[in-house]
């Protein structure tokens, strides 16, 4: 089974971000990145749904935003305190 298979299976179990999925297969977030976007793709008629990022210190939520990186920055408050986006397939 391939890498991009085994996402698959993991996040149509349950939801995950990019950099659990790097710590799971030891290797770098920007391969996980460019997995997450090939699949999202790949996987039809289903779909790659992303709970989005929020910041943690005015609870804004990046829901408009449709890279699946992690945002730097909250553009309402400024914090670098930010949840990364958890991805799951339905």
């Amino acid at each position: 089974m391939t890498k991009r298979e085994q996402i698959i299976e993991i996040i149509t179990k349950e939801e995950k971000s990019a950099q659990q999925l790097a710590n799971d297969f030891q290797v770098v977030l920007f391969e996980i990145l460019e997995d997450l976007k090939h699949i999202k793709y790949s996987i039809k008629p289903r779909k790659l749904v992303m709970k989005p990022a929020q910041c943690k210190k005015c609870g804004f939520k990046f829901e408009e935003r449709s890279r699946v990186k992690k945002p730097s920055k909250c553009p309402k408050c400024k914090s670098e305190w930010i949840t990364a986006p958890l991805f799951r397939i339905e």
